[in-house]
């Protein structure tokens, strides 16, 4: 697990609600803080679907809302004068979509590995990002979660997102 402070919160502000940087991450769940509590479950409701749609997605094992379909909600709940108390915002990506969005080529380092989490939470004014993965079966071998981590820290690296260790 890494813990990541972001040091330069309105830009990477405007990389998560304005920018299309996060886009093709699937969002397991967000909740905003301000007047009320604002909470989306990401979990993609088939039966709302035709038929097609409803295939098409079985075929892709999708499972949750890609953050550019979810974010527009976010962004009018987020934005105004007044900066949120907190929120958070959870993505799940799959081994699949991990290999896509980090281009990575698969490995059997990744056979025990159900799901990766990069969770971003603002909370007293700080900015936080940290990561997890969810095993199909229990590992003493660390080394996909480390994987993770430098996959993450190096992504926001390459974007120039300002961030230290925590």
């Amino acid at each position: 697990m890494l813990a990541l402070k972001i040091n330069d919160v309105k830009g990477f502000m405007n990389r998560l609600l304005i920018g299309e940087t996060f886009d093709q991450f699937p969002m397991a769940e967000a909740s905003v803080t301000t007047f009320n509590t604002f909470s989306i479950d990401g979990l993609i409701n088939k039966e709302f679907f035709d038929t097609d749609t409803q295939d098409i997605l079985t075929q892709n094992k999708t499972i949750y809302s890609a953050w550019r379909e979810i974010k527009p909600f976010c962004f009018s709940i987020i934005r105004g004068k007044r900066t949120p108390l907190q929120f958070k915002i959870v993505f799940q990506l799959s081994p699949e979509q991990f290999f896509s969005i980090f281009e990575e080529k698969e490995s059997d380092l990744f056979s025990a590995v159900s799901s990766f989490s990069l969770i971003i939470q603002y909370k007293n004014n700080t900015l936080l990002c940290t990561t997890g993965i969810s095993q199909i079966y229990f590992s003493m071998d660390k080394r996909a979660e480390q994987f993770w981590d430098v996959s993450v820290h190096n992504f926001f690296r390459g974007l120039g997102i300002n961030c230290e260790s925590l």
